[in-house]
């Protein structure tokens, strides 16, 4: 039976996406088993996954099996697989990635990586991977980076304006602004933040039915991007524009209140309203940002014609910040016994936490690819320096979810460079029983996640997410830990 092309259209689109559905189900099936399933289940799904990649010739099943055998722990199985179906399929979308992934982000230099990207064109063109436009604009914009960190400022914005998604070109606009901003072409760089600005604002006033996943992405970089552009301005002295963005930016979007509050500061005290100025600065306070202590103590002399009351007034914003962090805490209270483990440090050794039986122990979880993880270190670090002569205290920064093989030598050159005392642990040893790295055995599923383990390894606190608030971080973990070194009450 002859199909009209119409009618031939849906129907390969019917089958298109039966198929995306077949394998989302599959994704989740194998996900569960991952995450808990028993080792017999992982064994039996290890089988599977090699037997179906031997019959299938379907990219996305393919795909879908080296990455589960990966999240198994089969590396040299999914290693091999991905080998065969790269040797086979030369032109497919693993093959694609491999070359990305192996190739061009190892070229060194914007020629090198320039070259590599026209052969990715011409040999997995874009227009065959609808939908996966993606995987380009991460490569024109690493380039377009490249060539503004060279100097060449005419091909960085040449790529920047060749990015297909809308919401995500902001990732691409961003870090070039500022390169561009730092080597003294403000115009051209306030161009870059206007745009990536602009975008955030039209994901963010969509109606709520439209604000999908990628609206939700690219709201997030609005803060940052209205911050460059308003500095900009107020470096300008063009207060009262500034205040009109950042005023706009409050009504739709209030929870970036935080991110934008020093800028709004400054533009307030542009156009003469210290008060509203100084208010933001107490809040910015009263949550643990003490380096606004300068600008707040100026202003209080100001407002009130002396220092008199300032010492007190201010022991009345810590006594609040204090407060708050106590009550904050008792959201993150559990009791349940922690799993023991035994994890390397880069040094080699063995530290078990059956070792540390006796001392609070802090498990933070990172990985050197997470930049929440990074923001957040400066604040450990200073938490850490306040227990260095506690011997009942000890904290312990658990590498863990790195993607790539080199990933000791990796982290071993981060911490080193960034000079942080760190005791850190390489989460890679799976647990015999469970086949579980310690992240899985607790129940990580994001990072950074930290724990706070009490003297007889009772696991009292959980902490998802960070602040690059360094003050804050200090404090928040002195109130965890004094809390562990006691007995819990009831």
């Amino acid at each position: 039976m002859k199909l009209k092309s119409g009618y031939a259209l849906l129907f390969v689109s019917g089958i298109a996406m039966a198929q995306q559905n077949d394998l989302k189900e599959k994704s989740k099936a194998y996900y569960d088993i991952v995450q808990s399933g028993t080792k017999e289940q992982k064994t039996a799904l290890h089988k599977e996954l090699l037997e179906k990649a031997r019959k299938s010739a379907n990219d996305g099943e393919l795909e879908l099996s080296i990455n589960y055998l990966s999240r198994l722990g089969y590396e040299e199985s999914a290693d091999s697989l991905k080998k065969v179906v790269i040797k086979k399929y030369p032109k497919s979308k693993i093959a694609r990635d491999n070359y990305v992934t192996n190739v061009y982000y190892k070229q060194k230099g914007a020629e090198a990586r320039e070259k590599s990207y026209k052969h990715i064109l011409k040999t997995w063109p874009k227009e065959n991977y609808d939908g996966q436009q993606l995987t380009y604009d991460y490569m024109i914009a690493d380039l377009a980076k490249t060539f503004a960190n060279e100097g060449n400022k005419e091909k960085a914005l040449r790529y920047l304006a060749g990015m297909n998604e809308r919401f995500w070109r902001g990732n691409g606009y961003l870090p070039v602004g500022k390169i561009l901003l730092a080597a003294g072409d403000t115009t051209a760089a306030a161009q870059l933040f206007k745009t990536t600005m602009e975008d955030g604002y039209y994901y963010l006033t969509l109606p709520e039915d439209q604000k999908d996943s990628k609206a939700r992405f690219a709201s997030m970089g609005y803060a940052s991007s209205l911050s460059e552009y308003v500095n900009i301005l107020v470096s300008q002295r063009k207060y009262a524009e500034a205040l009109d963005y950042i005023e706009k930016a409050l009504i739709i979007a209030p929870e970036q209140a935080d991110a934008l509050a020093l800028v709004y500061c400054k533009s307030l005290m542009g156009t003469g309203r210290r008060l509203e100025a100084y208010n933001i600065l107490s809040r910015l306070y009263s949550k643990g940002q003490f380096t606004v202590e300068d600008d707040l103590k100026k202003l209080y002399a100001d407002l009130n014609g002396s220092l008199s009351g300032y010492e007190r007034y201010n022991a009345g914003l810590k006594e609040k910040l204090v407060s708050s962090i106590r009550d904050h805490i008792k959201e993150m209270e559990t009791f349940k016994p922690a799993p023991d483990f035994e994890l390397l440090n880069m040094k080699g050794e063995k530290v078990s936490l059956a070792s540390l039986k006796g001392k609070v122990v802090v498990l933070d979880f990172w990985a050197t690819w997470c930049q929440p993880c990074i923001r957040s270190f400066p604040g450990m670090k200073a938490a850490q320096a306040m227990y260095e002569n506690d011997d009942e205290v000890q904290f312990l920064f658990v590498n863990t979810w790195e993607r790539d093989k080199e990933y000791k030598k990796n982290v071993v050159s981060f911490i080193e460079k960034n000079n942080y005392p760190f005791e850190v642990l390489f989460d890679d040893q799976k647990d015999p029983q469970t086949g579980q790295v310690l992240a899985a055995k607790l129940g990580v599923d994001g990072i950074p996640a930290k724990f706070v383990i009490d003297k007889e390894g009772n696991i009292r606190y959980i902490l998802k997410g960070s602040t690059p608030n360094v003050d804050y971080i200090r404090m928040e973990m002195k109130e965890l830990i004094e809390s562990a070194k006691k007995p819990r009450k009831g």
